[in-house]
């Protein structure tokens, strides 16, 4: 195993006002982008990037019921996350750089039979002032290597080089809501799987947000209901990293060849409009 990474050190550093501001240029940007998913209030989109072979997925979409508030603390909740994210296996909230910078671990569920996915990352957010006294909401992440998180024998580690969400409200409970990804699973893919996860498991993951949003605050109110370390950063239970312990520098693991492996279609998979246990 070797590692690589994007910095000319070793060291994890808070994601900065330029970092923010990039990723807010990506969500808004017009050019380039191919349309390969549209239905109702949900589109797909990729693009070629110039400094990666891997592309570019923006989703967005416009939901008019729930708050952008609302959005935000769906994304950032873990436990709640448990209850809606059923292509989960894992989530763990490591450590924290500061109090809007945190290193956590995420596995995944890939369509049958393709081999699961993790991936360990720094979290970073920011709300900054919109209009009329209204918020914009960032989420951004990037992968980062931890040594109590080595890559698993079980699944893959992938990369995340650029993922993230934008919140912008345009009403007391309406939003446009963008997620971008750019992720390596590091593996040699069938077409018909990178086909899945822009027609079928981003636009899912979009829906699902949007139906957890709008059960999100009756299930908070009976859940720990002034627990939001997101917004509320002395709630913080997580410590600073042991020193030697994280590094900016993501785990390179061998490339998994999984071209030959044939689409299974799943009995009885979940719908979208399944409900989860309170």
């Amino acid at each position: 195993m070797t590692t690589n990474g994007n910095h000319k050190d070793d060291f994890v550093l808070p994601a900065d006002d330029n970092d923010f501001q990039t990723f807010r240029d990506l969500c808004k940007d017009g050019e380039g982008w191919t349309n390969c998913y549209k239905k109702k209030n949900i589109t797909v989109e990729t693009k070629g990037s110039s400094d990666s072979n891997i592309k570019l997925l923006r989703a967005r979409a416009t939901f008019d019921d729930v708050s952008a508030a609302t959005i935000f603390d769906v994304v950032h909740d873990t436990t709640y996350r448990k209850k809606w994210d059923k292509d989960m296996i894992d989530m763990t909230e490591i450590c924290k750089i500061c109090v809007n910078n945190t290193v956590s671990y995420y596995a995944v569920k890939c369509p049958t039979p393709v081999k699961p996915r993790d991936c360990l990352f720094l979290s970073s957010w920011l709300v900054t002032p919109h209009v009329r006294d209204a918020k914009e909401y960032i989420m951004i992440n990037r992968s980062v290597s931890h040594k109590a998180y080595p890559p698993r024998k079980d699944m893959v580690r992938a990369i995340s080089l650029n993922t993230g969400y934008l919140i912008i409200p345009t009403g007391p409970n309406s939003v446009d809501f963008t997620y971008i990804s750019q992720f390596d699973p590091r593996g040699s893919l069938p077409k018909w799987v990178v086909n899945r996860v822009s027609q079928i498991f981003t636009p899912k993951v979009m829906r699902q947000i949007h139906k957890a949003a709008k059960k999100y605050p009756a299930w908070k109110n009976k859940h720990d209901p002034n627990f939001k370390p997101w917004i509320r950063p002395e709630q913080c239970r997580l410590k600073p990293p042991v020193p030697g312990e994280l590094s900016s520098r993501y785990d390179m693991v061998e490339i998994v060849d999984e071209l030959n492996v044939s689409e299974v279609k799943e009995e009885s998979p979940a719908s979208d409009d399944d409900d989860f246990l309170y």
